[in-house]
């Protein structure tokens, strides 16, 4: 995708910080009226007869159910708020690329077409580095290399790591020759990622090697 052609979701970009936040206070108050029902469903159990606990119990499912969407919904949120943050913080990459594969599938062809795989480190993988840069640099590397796994149907792969006690991240589309490091976007997630991080390829996997830990 050429970058003139991202110029008219740039400008719906522009309003996201705002939607958040206005977004956030309806979500709240969601959860707070889940947490009272859940109450009121404990106090009505303890009257209840057993039919009716087995109806609260059915219940009970559906508010856990909704919790999840709610929670899910805040995470979201959460992570849209961090790509304006533009001060350096300790950040978890394991947190970051969950939270970043769960937005790109607004990319409705990523969602539904490419088979998507993240393994993090089980032990946290931390850098310092402000927040808006990361989120723009593997925004960046999203736009080179989705439509190469979309056209030759390749796994999208993300793994995070540590070497040496260096944290990483490689992304891989697995059976592909070779990465398009010809694309404008892969040059701007080169420059982007300059200060905070060493960007190498091999083959069909980029590799990402941050300098801080």
């Amino acid at each position: 995708m050429a970058l003139e052609n991202l110029l008219p979701k740039a400008v719906c970009g522009h309003l996201v910080q705002g939607l958040v936040h206005n977004m956030s206070g309806p979500l709240q108050i969601l959860s707070m009226q889940l947490e009272l029902l859940r109450m009121s469903q404990a106090k009505l159990a303890r009257l209840a007869t057993p039919e009716q606990q087995e109806i609260i119990a059915q219940q009970e499912q559906k508010l856990a159910q909704m919790e999840a969407q709610v929670e899910r919904l805040k995470d979201i949120l959460e992570a849209i708020s961090q790509a304006t943050h533009e001060a350096p913080t300790p950040i978890d990459l394991n947190s970051l690329l969950e939270k970043l594969l769960v937005l790109w599938e607004g990319d409705l062809k990523f969602k539904h077409q490419v088979y998507k795989e993240l393994e993090t480190s089980p032990e946290p993988v931390s850098v310092v580095a402000p927040p808006a840069a990361l989120w723009q640099g593997f925004c960046a590397l999203f736009w080179a290399l989705v439509p190469k796994a979309v056209e030759g149907g390749y796994p999208f792969k993300v793994r995070t790591f540590q070497e040496e006690g260096q944290p990483g991240v490689e992304i891989s589309l697995e059976g592909a020759d070779a990465l398009p490091v010809e694309d404008e976007f892969w040059g701007l997630a080169e420059k982007i990622f300059a200060p905070y991080a060493h960007m190498e390829v091999s083959g069909g996997r980029v590799k990402l090697t941050f300098r801080n830990s």
